[in-house]
């Protein structure tokens, strides 16, 4: 199986000598200008339309072992995904999967995850290091306190000042994956409640929402008790306009709590970011 759809189209090239110019994307014909440039491949009107045809294969050839250092049909054999990337295209980034998705976690009073006899000390190793970390790839960790998704990495460090009633915090880095999403939605989470605490934006916001869509009934807004007074004097004006669409959407939602942020956006112009709510 080849590398990528060009790399496929090559590999028809050089068995059939020519295919139809109408197969190769914007893309692939600009990856593909300069052998056009040296001759080694021509135009040929068939038809309607035009093939492309080999004309030069040793310099094809050439352009291969450049682009696809192991070969059209790419390395064979179990590899990381980003070290196949590199065999493939010289570039790990290239890769879409980055191996197994971790989480940082902070834990307060008693807070464990348990998965079957297998316990996680959260609570004992934010005290003693700061932070946990967990993988989450196939081990059913589960909860059954309050976990707080926090947006943003200086509020997830100073959780404790926000005065939130959760035992565990959830740094989401912006917006959840749907792996973490799936995770709060499995078997093993279906007890815990789930408060969201990010930007007063559309974008988040519109994140909060997600969040309820797959844990519904268990998901909560949080909203601080001077919301109005920090938006009024910390709001910033370019986190509604860069997300406008959103922003209309949310106005036709059905959920109180969105609708309450929405009219105070709406009234003072502004949206705001997380980190307001660390000046009390």
């Amino acid at each position: 199986m080849a590398v990528d759809a060009l790399a496929e189209k090559l590999g028809l090239l050089i068995e059939q000598g020519k295919i139809p110019f109408s197969r190769l994307t914007n893309r692939e014909s600009t990856r593909l200008q300069g052998l056009f440039e040296a001759g080694v491949l021509r135009m040929q009107r068939s038809g309607a339309g035009n093939n492309v045809i080999l004309h030069n294969r040793e310099a094809l050839d050439a352009f291969v072992v450049k682009n696809y250092p192991s070969g059209l049909e790419g390395i064979q054999g179990t590899l990381t995904s980003r070290s196949k990337a590199v065999a493939d295209f010289r570039d790990s980034k290239r890769s879409r999967v980055t191996g197994p998705l971790m989480i940082l976690l902070r834990g307060f009073g008693t807070c464990e995850l348990r998965a079957g006899n297998d316990v996680l000390p959260v609570a004992h190793l934010t005290q003693q290091a700061g932070v946990a970390a967990l993988c989450l790839e196939g081990r059913p960790w589960g909860f059954d306190g309050i976990v707080a998704v926090v947006e943003n990495l200086e509020v997830f460090w100073n959780f404790e000042k926000l005065g939130i009633e959760a035992q565990l915090a959830l740094y989401a880095q912006g917006r959840l994956s749907g792996k973490i999403l799936d995770w709060l939605s499995s078997p093993g989470m279906a007890r815990a409640r789930i408060i969201h605490c990010g930007d007063y934006d559309p974008v988040g916001l519109d994140e909060y929402l997600r969040i309820k869509t797959a844990c519904p009934e268990r998901t909560e807004l949080h909203l601080p008790s001077n919301l109005e007074d920090l938006l009024s004097r910390y709001g910033k004006r370019e986190l509604l306009k860069s997300s406008a669409a959103v922003l209309s959407r949310l106005r036709k939602t059905d959920d109180q709590e969105v609708r309450h942020v929405v009219k105070l956006m709406d009234q003072y112009g502004v949206g705001l970011e997380q980190e307001a709510l660390l000046l009390g």
